[in-house]
C-alpha cells in the first residue's frame, strides 16, 4: 500500500501541473518542485520490484500507475467532496497498513 500511496502522490503532483487540473481545486496546488513526482515513481517502482521480483514488480507498477492516474483525475473532476474522500481513504489505508 505504501508503494501505491507514493504513486498516488506522484500522480497528484504531476496532474496539478497539467492544464486540465480543475480550477475548483486551485487551492490544492502544492508549492513543490515540478520534478518531485519522478523520484516518488522511482521509489515506488523499486519497492514493488524488491518485494515481488522484477517481472511481477513491473506489472504491478504499470497497474498501480494506471489506477492512481484514474483515481486522481476522476475524483478531481467530480468535485471537492470526492477529492477529500480520496485523500482521507488513502491516508487511512496507509495508516492501517502501518499499524
Amino acid at each position: 500500500m505504501i508503494s501505491f500511496y507514493f504513486f498516488l502522490v506522484g500522480c497528484y503532483l504531476y496532474y496539478t501541473r497539467s492544464k486540465y487540473f480543475p480550477e475548483s481545486l486551485s487551492n490544492f496546488r502544492p508549492s513543490s518542485p515540478s520534478w518531485l513526482w519522478i523520484p516518488l515513481f522511482a521509489l515506488a517502482t523499486g519497492i514493488y520490484v524488491f518485494r515481488e521480483g522484477w517481472a511481477s514488480g513491473l506489472l504491478l507498477t504499470l497497474s498501480a500507475i494506471s489506477l492512481a492516474l484514474i483515481l486522481v483525475q476522476f475524483t478531481a473532476v467530480l468535485g471537492k467532496k470526492y477529492f477529500y474522500g480520496l485523500v482521507i481513504v488513502s491516508h487511512g489505508l496507509v495508516l492501517f497498513e502501518l499499524i
